[in-house]
């Protein structure tokens, strides 16, 4: 347990769990943040499961193929799968919930709203386009009420979710699909999006960064406004899977760096990604940041980033106009390989889908790799 004397006084920083990986798919995955309760278990000590901050959920909901139940034989995936939450852990399959319509795609991403709403993205690769659908749980946990935010298709994947604490906008990014050629007729995208959905009108609007970059780390603030995130910069000869160079004497070859959050105000003219305050910017370069995340005030943050080989884990906050600090710091243990994965709660829930720098698992250990396999935010909890 993490001695509170470590933490700064005039905040109260995240609620973690810990767990170590060694696989590469795991890094990718490895950073789920939001901002809450003091508490730091490492090493998997402790728990901190769905209950973090005092609430038992009723029901998980799960797409991508997670799924925390064996499979029967003969059972067919589902679109969605809900299960019932029980005491002692375990779960109780409740509905398995089949396609909307043949051409809704595979379920990538599911995302827990206000009101008890729920928001799904789902993509297919031929042709590269994905759909956004909505829907709520009845008392005894089944899907209800499944039908499209709009009538339209989004020619790219979709990532990175995030539902303004009204429930009036959803934000996020787009990829190309797996095999990242752009849909025929399109215009080359740019290195990095966001676009901010309006659910009642059904108007989008798109902020944009010339060059390649990532972003991620989608969240509004309380005022339903402020959209905040991560900009990371991606090397110009970044090739995904390949080494392009050493990123100096003694460094690791690194092709994403260069990491800033940023707080847009969606109301303002322009659609410059990068014409948000800056709160936070990467200060050493050697270093690679696995996680920075507004706060709901819009003016700091907590992150999490890793330095040297073997890592040392850094958690850090933030504020605007201030150097970054240090909060706590987990040194690297000899012979093993690791990544941190962490888990919060906030009350208020964030609603958004925090998956690290980049929500579609290409940023791994400060390398460009390719689209992950997983749903990075497969998982949704019903209260």
């Amino acid at each position: 347990m993490a001695d509170e004397r470590d933490e700064p006084q005039d905040r109260e920083p995240p609620s973690w769990r810990l767990r170590r990986w060694a696989a590469p798919i795991a890094l990718a995955a490895s950073v789920a943040v939001s901002i809450g309760a003091v508490q730091l278990l490492a090493d998997g000590g402790g728990s901190s499961g769905p209950g973090l901050g005092g609430r038992e959920p009723r029901f998980v909901l799960s797409v991508g193929g997670i799924r925390t139940s064996p499979r029967q034989d003969g059972e067919p995936t589902p679109w969605i799968r809900v299960e019932a939450f029980r005491r002692d852990g375990r779960y109780r399959p409740v509905d398995s919930v089949r396609p909307p319509s043949p051409s809704a795609g595979e379920a990538r991403e599911i995302l827990g709203g206000p009101d008890g709403t729920f928001v799904v993205a789902s993509t297919r690769d031929e042709p590269c386009e994905s759909r956004l659908y909505r829907f709520t749980l009845t008392g005894g946990g089944r899907a209800t009420g499944i039908a499209p935010l709009t009538g339209d298709v989004v020619p790219a994947r979709v990532g990175g979710l995030a539902m303004s604490p009204d429930g009036a906008k959803l934000a996020y990014t787009t990829a190309p699909c797996a095999d990242g050629r752009e849909p025929a007729g399109s215009a080359p995208r740019p290195g990095a999006s966001v676009t901010v959905l309006d659910l009642g009108s059904g108007h989008r609007r798109t902020w944009s960064t010339p060059g390649p970059a990532l972003v991620g780390q989608i969240v509004w603030a309380e005022d339903d406004r402020t959209l905040g995130y991560v900009l990371s910069d991606i090397r110009q000869d970044a090739t995904p899977g390949i080494d392009v160079g050493s990123g100096g004497p003694g460094e690791p070859a690194r092709d994403i760096g260069n990491a800033a959050v940023h707080a847009l105000d969606t109301e303002a003219r322009g659609a410059d990604l990068r014409a948000g305050r800056v709160l936070f910017r990467q200060p050493d370069a050697a270093a690679v940041v696995t996680s920075a995340v507004m706060e709901p005030d819009a003016r700091g943050g907590y992150g999490v980033m890793q330095k040297g080989d073997p890592a040392t884990t850094l958690f850090f906050g933030f504020e605007e106009g201030e150097p970054m600090r240090v909060t706590h710091t987990i040194a690297p243990k000899a012979g093993v390989a690791q990544s941190v994965a962490l888990v919060a709660s906030h009350d208020p829930p964030r609603y958004a889908c925090l998956t690290g720098v980049d929500p579609f698992g290409r940023a791994v250990g400060g390398d460009l790799s390719d689209l992950a396999d997983i749903a990075l935010c497969g998982t949704a909890w019903a209260y």
